[in-house]
């Protein structure tokens, strides 16, 4: 603690942070935040404050890249593109089918019959 610069209060942390007091004790008693004990009241200093916030911050947006491309979320766009893709195949496919002609029509209709007729254009 001898390397702080400007020592403050818990409560004066807290009202700086947003945090409560006990959350801040917490925070040093686990190992997140530097502060030290005198008597029965915790100090820490702004900058440490200013670091931890600065962390949970970065922290957070790395949870919430992981998150987005998670693996659930993965998996529906997997399949929803898998999806779509198809669709668009069989539309494409079937607008690509060959419209049978008049001379086709007659010649399937002859096939049917059994009887063969020669068609002449």
């Amino acid at each position: 603690m001898e390397s702080f610069k400007k020592v403050i209060s818990l409560n004066q942390a807290a009202q700086f942070s947003g945090y409560s007091q006990d959350y801040l004790g917490f925070l040093i008693r686990k190992g997140e935040i530097r502060g030290m004990k005198k008597g029965r009241a915790w100090f820490t200093t702004e900058e440490e404050i200013k670091n931890y916030l600065f962390k949970k911050k970065v922290r957070h947006q790395e949870f919430a890249i992981k998150e987005f491309f998670s693996p659930t979320r993965t998996k529906n766009i997997i399949i929803a593109a898998i999806t779509i893709f198809m669709c668009v195949f069989f539309i494409l496919s079937s607008l690509n089918k060959k419209v049978p002609d008049k001379v086709d029509i007659i010649q399937s209709a002859v096939d049917s019959d059994g009887e063969s007729l020669e068609i002449i254009n």
